[in-house]
Protein backbone atom coordinates (compact mmCIF):
# COMPACT_ATOMS: atom_id res chain seq x y z
CA UNK A 1 0.00 0.00 0.00
CA UNK A 2 2.87 2.37 0.75
CA UNK A 3 4.25 1.88 -2.76
CA UNK A 4 0.90 2.86 -4.25
CA UNK A 5 0.82 6.03 -2.16
CA UNK A 6 4.34 6.92 -3.22
CA UNK A 7 3.50 6.26 -6.88
CA UNK A 8 0.35 8.40 -6.64
CA UNK A 9 2.19 11.28 -4.97
CA UNK A 10 5.05 11.05 -7.43
CA UNK A 11 2.66 10.96 -10.40
CA UNK A 12 0.82 14.06 -9.22
CA UNK A 13 4.11 15.86 -8.57
CA UNK A 14 5.39 15.13 -12.08
CA UNK A 15 2.16 15.62 -14.03
CA UNK A 16 1.05 18.87 -12.37
CA UNK A 17 3.89 21.07 -13.70
CA UNK A 18 3.50 19.51 -17.15
CA UNK A 19 -0.24 20.20 -17.02
CA UNK A 20 0.42 23.84 -16.14
CA UNK A 21 3.10 24.20 -18.83
CA UNK A 22 0.99 22.78 -21.64
CA UNK A 23 -2.14 24.52 -20.39
CA UNK A 24 -0.33 27.84 -20.75
CA UNK A 25 1.06 26.69 -24.12
CA UNK A 26 -2.47 26.06 -25.33
CA UNK A 27 -3.49 29.68 -24.83
CA UNK A 28 -0.09 31.35 -25.29
CA UNK A 29 2.00 29.14 -27.56
CA UNK A 30 5.73 29.00 -27.00
CA UNK A 31 7.75 29.81 -30.12
CA UNK A 32 9.26 26.87 -31.97
CA UNK A 33 13.03 26.55 -32.21
CA UNK A 34 12.94 26.80 -35.99
CA UNK A 35 11.31 30.23 -35.65
CA UNK A 36 14.53 31.58 -34.18
CA UNK A 37 17.00 29.47 -36.14
CA UNK A 38 19.90 31.78 -36.95
CA UNK A 39 21.14 29.69 -39.83
CA UNK A 40 17.99 29.30 -41.89
CA UNK A 41 19.93 30.42 -44.97
CA UNK A 42 23.32 28.79 -44.31
CA UNK A 43 23.56 27.26 -47.77
CA UNK A 44 22.83 30.58 -49.43
CA UNK A 45 25.23 32.37 -47.11
CA UNK A 46 28.30 30.46 -48.32
CA UNK A 47 27.97 31.65 -51.89
CA UNK A 48 26.46 35.06 -51.19
CA UNK A 49 27.97 38.40 -52.04
CA UNK A 50 28.79 40.75 -49.17
CA UNK A 51 25.56 42.67 -49.81
CA UNK A 52 23.52 39.45 -49.78
CA UNK A 53 25.31 38.33 -46.60
CA UNK A 54 24.40 41.61 -44.94
CA UNK A 55 20.77 41.12 -45.94
CA UNK A 56 20.77 37.53 -44.61
CA UNK A 57 22.37 38.72 -41.36
CA UNK A 58 19.73 41.40 -40.98
CA UNK A 59 16.94 38.87 -41.61
CA UNK A 60 18.50 36.52 -39.05
CA UNK A 61 18.69 39.30 -36.47
CA UNK A 62 15.04 40.22 -37.06
CA UNK A 63 14.00 36.56 -36.85
CA UNK A 64 15.93 36.18 -33.57
CA UNK A 65 14.42 39.38 -32.12
CA UNK A 66 10.89 38.20 -32.90
CA UNK A 67 11.66 34.75 -31.46
CA UNK A 68 13.00 36.28 -28.23
CA UNK A 69 9.96 38.54 -27.98
CA UNK A 70 7.55 35.60 -28.36
CA UNK A 71 9.57 33.54 -25.90
CA UNK A 72 9.44 36.31 -23.29
CA UNK A 73 5.65 36.60 -23.66
CA UNK A 74 5.25 32.85 -23.15
CA UNK A 75 7.58 32.85 -20.15
CA UNK A 76 5.69 35.75 -18.59
CA UNK A 77 2.38 33.95 -18.97
CA UNK A 78 3.89 30.75 -17.57
CA UNK A 79 5.26 32.62 -14.55
CA UNK A 80 1.96 34.34 -13.78
CA UNK A 81 0.11 31.01 -13.91
CA UNK A 82 2.68 28.60 -12.45
CA UNK A 83 3.63 30.61 -9.37
CA UNK A 84 0.11 31.24 -8.01
CA UNK A 85 -1.00 27.71 -8.89
CA UNK A 86 2.14 26.34 -7.24
CA UNK A 87 1.52 28.30 -4.05
CA UNK A 88 -2.13 27.24 -4.01
CA UNK A 89 -1.21 23.57 -4.55
CA UNK A 90 1.24 23.66 -1.66
CA UNK A 91 -1.43 25.06 0.62
CA UNK A 92 -4.18 22.74 -0.63
CA UNK A 93 -1.88 19.74 -0.41
CA UNK A 94 -1.15 20.55 3.21
CA UNK A 95 -4.80 20.66 4.24
CA UNK A 96 -5.94 17.54 2.39
CA UNK A 97 -6.52 14.51 4.55
CA UNK A 98 -5.47 12.05 1.81
CA UNK A 99 -1.76 11.89 2.46
CA UNK A 100 -0.55 10.71 -0.96
CA UNK A 101 -2.59 13.30 -2.85
CA UNK A 102 -1.56 16.06 -0.47
CA UNK A 103 2.10 15.15 -0.76
CA UNK A 104 1.86 15.00 -4.54
CA UNK A 105 0.19 18.40 -4.67
CA UNK A 106 2.81 19.90 -2.39
CA UNK A 107 5.70 18.57 -4.47
CA UNK A 108 3.90 19.44 -7.69
CA UNK A 109 3.35 22.97 -6.37
CA UNK A 110 7.03 23.31 -5.55
CA UNK A 111 7.93 22.08 -9.05
CA UNK A 112 5.45 24.56 -10.59
CA UNK A 113 7.02 27.38 -8.62
CA UNK A 114 10.45 26.30 -9.74
CA UNK A 115 9.47 26.16 -13.41
CA UNK A 116 7.77 29.53 -13.25
CA UNK A 117 10.84 31.09 -11.67
CA UNK A 118 13.39 29.40 -13.92
CA UNK A 119 11.64 30.51 -17.09
CA UNK A 120 11.09 34.15 -16.18
CA UNK A 121 13.66 34.93 -13.48
CA UNK A 122 15.91 37.10 -15.66
CA UNK A 123 12.95 39.27 -16.70
CA UNK A 124 11.56 39.83 -13.20
CA UNK A 125 12.23 43.01 -11.31
CA UNK A 126 13.78 42.58 -7.88
CA UNK A 127 10.60 43.59 -6.03
CA UNK A 128 8.60 40.95 -7.96
CA UNK A 129 11.20 38.32 -7.12
CA UNK A 130 11.09 39.31 -3.49
CA UNK A 131 7.30 39.43 -3.12
CA UNK A 132 6.63 36.18 -4.96
CA UNK A 133 9.37 34.34 -3.08
CA UNK A 134 8.10 35.82 0.18
CA UNK A 135 4.60 34.53 -0.58
CA UNK A 136 5.91 31.05 -1.40
CA UNK A 137 8.17 30.99 1.65
CA UNK A 138 5.34 32.19 3.90
CA UNK A 139 3.05 29.42 2.66
CA UNK A 140 5.77 26.83 3.21
CA UNK A 141 6.39 28.11 6.75
CA UNK A 142 2.67 28.19 7.49
CA UNK A 143 2.24 24.66 6.24
CA UNK A 144 5.22 23.46 8.21
CA UNK A 145 4.19 25.16 11.41
CA UNK A 146 0.41 24.69 11.41
CA UNK A 147 0.00 21.38 9.66
CA UNK A 148 3.13 19.36 10.21
CA UNK A 149 4.11 20.39 13.74
CA UNK A 150 1.93 17.67 15.31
Amino acid sequence: MLAKKIALGFGIAVILPMLIHYGVSTFSPAPKEEDGNKCYACEKYKDATPAEKAKIDKENEERERIFKQKETVFQKHLFFVAVPVGIACIFIGAVLSIQAVGTGLMFGGIFCLTEGYICYWSELQDWMRFLSLLAAFTVLLFVGYKKLAK
